[in-house]
């Protein structure tokens, strides 16, 4: 959602309400809307229709995390399966090459780890501290995305080419290899910062990757 969806947001908010008898307070709505302004409209509706309708939790008005809940599961799940794509790409791709996976918030943990090459050389005795580690930081990007994240995570190759003198005068560079969703994973490069200054606007993550695709970024080698 954006700005612009704020009077259809209330009006849906405020029909599921009414279902319960209950009214909320504009400000109020606003805040929900402010918390759930990375998912479309439609997503949204859908959510409260399967809040609404569960014999578990629909007795209750819907909040903010019941919503997050349905359209990404818990935190937990999500940052169990951005792990497996981690472990999968570790495994598969290694420190040498450079990598765009399909999620920024990947790229904002493995960062914060020390980066690309750092974590695809740990330690096998030290790999479920990383796994932990990075589960948690997902998980709290989750709730607050990063304001910042890479547009890629850098390799080693490349890293080693780029202290040599000239180049990049010229000469080609490797492309990196595309990890998840090919198309998503353009648009995460397409966004991000060179040194991780990319600023991810308040209209949210899933807005964010509906941004053009770079067309410099092409799909190489990708693993899913």
């Amino acid at each position: 959602m954006n700005t612009n969806d704020l009077e259809a947001f209330d009006s849906l908010w405020a029909q599921a309400y009414e279902i319960y008898g209950k009214r909320m307070e504009p400000r109020v709505v606003y805040m929900v809307f402010q918390s759930l302004i990375a998912f479309s409209l439609a997503d949204i509706e859908r959510a409260i229709s399967r809040h609404v309708t569960n014999p578990d939790t629909g007795q209750y008005p819907p909040k903010p995390a019941d919503i997050v809940r349905l359209l990404q599961g818990s935190s937990q799940s999500a940052s169990g399966e951005a792990w497996a794509k981690v472990d999968r790409a570790i495994r598969c791709v290694g420190n040498y090459r450079s990598v765009v996976f399909d999620d920024p918030k990947i790229h904002a943990a493995i960062e914060r780890l020390g980066g690309w090459q750092k974590i695809s050389m740990t330690e096998e005795k030290e790999y479920p501290f990383l796994r932990n580690n990075f589960q948690k930081l997902y998980q709290g990007f989750t709730f607050q995305p990063p304001e910042s994240f890479p547009r890629k995570l850098i390799g080693t190759c490349e890293h080693e080419n780029s202290q040599h003198e000239g180049f990049n005068r010229g000469r080609p560079q490797d492309e990196p290899v595309m990890i998840g969703n090919p198309e998503k994973a353009r648009m995460v490069y397409q966004g991000g910062g060179d040194m991780g200054v990319a600023r991810i606007q308040q209209h949210g993550t899933k807005e964010f990757l509906e941004l053009a695709v770079d067309s410099a970024a092409k799909r190489i080698g990708g693993v899913h």
